[in-house]
């Protein structure tokens, strides 16, 4: 992912838990973010579908449970379009 990309997903992470600084972001899981349940999940999907202007299937990012994993799986969806 470019850069510019990836501090668009840090922006989304950003308004989901806003008490955590960059650098947490950049580690978060959930199991690390008490407040990472599953609403704070879909939200986060949906902000990231909006943000980069993208249709997101839930179940591509059901497994998504850290911050490197939303990473990963939206570098692929980028890729392919």
């Amino acid at each position: 992912m470019k850069d510019e990309q990836i501090e668009k997903l840090v922006s989304c992470f950003k308004q989901v838990f806003p008490n955590l600084s960059r650098i947490d972001i950049l580690s978060a899981s959930q199991g690390s973010i008490a407040a990472w349940d599953s609403i704070a999940h879909v939200t986060l999907i949906s902000l990231i579908g909006e943000e980069f202007g993208i249709e997101l299937d839930f179940e591509d990012f059901d497994e998504a449970t850290s911050f490197a994993a939303f990473r990963d799986v939206l570098s692929a969806k980028l890729a392919t379009g």
